[in-house]
């Protein structure tokens, strides 16, 4: 199971609703100071994702949980996503070369046309079979566990400062 931490921004009707700060795999490299695209990324505020999630009881605006989404189902996602118009991309390259390096002795442009316009099909063959992947509930992230409410700003202590003993 994939989890993140998420805050409850409210509660409707058994539904919290959540916002969730969007994670990326930079800063986690070797060479993540001398990186651009990991100096951006500590630079630029991350995107935050709002979301609702079914809840057994309400909770208070603020609060820290934890959700989680199921591999398999990300995983048969994104595989549909990703092979679906790669797949079709190939297919319509390899029936350009056949119809019109072949048969009609022309150039590539009716090569990389076709394998353009099966690559968009592709696409479109991606997004109308993605919600029959799995049921509505597995595609839904899941409330975990509740984690608290956060520490409020006037009561953190200010860990830089040393005592003058």
């Amino acid at each position: 199971m994939i989890k993140a931490l998420a805050e409850v921004t409210g509660y409707q009707d058994g539904w919290l609703s959540l916002a969730c700060q969007q994670q990326t795999s930079c800063g986690s490299c070797q060479s993540q100071s001398t990186c651009g695209t990991g100096i951006v990324s500590k630079a630029l505020p991350g995107k935050v994702k709002h979301l609702k999630v079914r809840a057994p009881k309400p909770l208070p605006a603020g609060t820290l949980v934890e959700i989680g989404l199921g591999e398999a189902t990300l995983l048969r996602s994104a595989l549909l996503v990703y092979m679906v118009p790669l797949v079709m991309m190939l297919t319509g390259a390899l029936l350009g070369q056949f119809l019109f390096a072949t048969l009609a002795g022309s150039g590539e442009g009716g090569i990389i046309a076709l394998s353009l316009g099966l690559g968009a099909v592709g696409v479109y063959l991606a997004r109308h079979l993605a919600p029959r992947i799995g049921t509505q509930e597995q595609q839904q992230p899941q409330l975990l566990r509740v984690m608290g409410e956060p520490v409020s700003d006037l009561s953190v202590i200010n860990t830089t400062q040393q005592d003058s003993d």
